[in-house]
């Protein structure tokens, strides 16, 4: 790629070299960085990569993007000079790739709880409208038969950048994108627009603090910028942040909820239990009219199948399709049964505080359960609150819960239980505590009762448990399979 179309649309300053080079690569890690590519350099916390910028022209970068002064360097090596790196790094990303967003419809959707059950409702509807779409978010990228593990919900842009191009070579003409309120303030969604936006709720108390924000005034607008960068929006009209979030809002936006004040409404909401699984019937009026089945527990996951047509009227697919998804969903690590026995059965969520937890263990009550065991420990270097929040909740809403680790990363178990069992022990709730999570999943499968409904949460999808700076392979979902199989059930 020549450098001048690289940089086509930045502004920057040319302090050294000629803009008609070529570039082979783009780099933003200096141990990595191949001869011919264009290398950012970032400014860290921990590291400045222009204090390493002649080692990088030795390395053979043709490129070198800067926002400091730096000395003139030796050899055949352009450098430009713009205002921030950070800011330029998606740019950048989506000139390499051939702006791959231009050739998509993009749908992103923000929120404290819903992102990944909203994506996968909206992608499941697209498809069966015929739409080739792919997603981006917390499962994963995915389209086709591909999966590829991302370690953030909303990728760097590098990473954005490749899976929408390679969205687009497979054919894609639809993306759906969770987009983390840490993913807009580090600008990992820049450099492009989204046809239309969702924001579901927010939470106080989650993700402040630490390396996330520093208040929830941050988060909050952090929450904002998604939707303003959308042509269009929908906003769920019932949450208490909404008129405080609408003040960072000028983009035209639709609300969609249970109040008669929504542009969107839902209205005659039954529940249904057919073929075990408890769901949802609901009707809508206002700026559009029908009649929508979700198979899956929780009135908040009538809020999330709200958002998701919400947007899919908008993008054109018609209610059969919608029905035809919300029939058929399977959305790993919310609330997804990866066992159903005649004994018993065994569910694996995402839910990490206090909200979720009690979102999720009321939802289960709908699969009319004899009892609730649930598995569940609390997260490491993360607010105390979640800790105490959801011992209480799991005291107060499961018949039994057996206490174990999560992601300890640097804590010692020993503070992270203690923390817990302060919530816990303010219900009278029964429980034990099982510190190995492997044991702790083994105890509550081996000790099973009739009509037993065991839950394990925290770690949902992932496939890894961390401790002590290392992530050990581990999946809540194939370790209850291997256990299953193992015991002959």
């Amino acid at each position: 790629m020549q450098i001048k179309t690289l940089l086509e649309r930045l502004d920057y300053t040319l302090l050294q070299g000629s803009l008609e080079g070529t570039i082979s690569g783009l780099s933003h890690d200096s141990r990595h960085v191949s001869p011919g590519d264009a290398f950012l350099c970032i400014a860290g916390a921990r590291f400045d990569a222009h204090d390493v910028v002649e080692e990088v022209a030795a390395m053979g970068a043709s490129l070198l993007i800067v926002e400091k002064e730096i000395p003139v360097l030796a050899g055949d090596v352009t450098v430009v000079k713009v205002e921030s790196t950070r800011l330029a790094a998606p740019l950048l990303a989506c000139a390499y790739y051939g702006y791959p967003a231009e050739r998509l419809t993009l749908i992103g959707i923000t929120g404290s709880k819903g992102k990944t059950t909203t994506t996968h409702m909206l992608a499941e509807m697209l498809r069966a409208q015929g739409y080739e779409t792919g997603t981006i978010g917390t499962n994963g990228a995915i389209f086709g038969d591909q999966l590829f593990e991302l370690n953030n919900s909303t990728p760097d842009p590098m990473e954005m950048q490749m899976y929408l191009s390679m969205m687009v070579q497979h054919g894609c003409t639809h993306a759906v994108i969770e987009v983390s309120s840490q993913g807009m303030k580090q600008h990992r969604a820049d450099g492009f627009e989204f046809d239309c936006g969702i924001w579901t709720n927010i939470s106080e108390g989650d993700h402040i603090g630490g390396a996330e924000h520093k208040d929830f005034a941050e988060y909050l607008a952090c929450k904002a910028m998604l939707i303003q960068h959308c042509k269009k929006g929908f906003v769920f009209r019932d949450d208490p942040h909404t008129d405080a979030l609408m003040k960072h809002i000028t983009v035209p936006v639709r609300f969609y909820g249970f109040h008669e004040d929504s542009d969107c409404i839902i209205s005659h909401v039954e529940k249904i239990f057919e073929n075990q699984t408890p769901g949802f019937s609901f009707s809508t009026k206002g700026d559009f009219c029908g009649t929508y089945t979700v198979h899956l527990p929780g009135m908040f996951n009538v809020a999330n199948a709200m958002a998701a047509i919400c947007a899919a009227k908008e993008l054109g697919v018609c209610d059969e399709a919608i029905n035809q998804a919300l029939g058929h969903l399977n959305i790993k690590g919310r609330i997804d049964m990866v066992y159903r026995g005649e004994k018993f059965s065994v569910c694996v969520d995402f839910a990490h505080n206090g909200y979720s937890t009690r979102s999720h263990l009321a939802a289960l009550r709908e699969f009319r359960p004899k009892r609730i065991v649930c598995v569940f420990g609390a997260d490491g270097n993360r607010s105390k609150s979640r800790r105490y929040e959801m011992g209480e909740a799991s005291g107060l809403l499961a018949d039994f819960s057996i206490i174990t680790a999560g992601h300890n990363r640097y804590e010692p178990f020993a503070q992270i239980l203690a923390d817990i069992q302060k919530g816990i022990d303010k219900t009278n709730g029964a429980y034990i505590v099982i510190p190995d999570r492997k044991e702790a999943i083994r105890y509550a499968i081996e000790h099973s009762q009739e009509g037993d409904l065991i839950t394990i949460i925290g770690l949902g999808h992932e496939t890894y448990q961390e401790e002590n700076g290392v992530k050990y392979p581990h999946s809540d979902t194939e370790f209850v399979r291997k256990t299953i199989r193992e015991l002959g059930l």
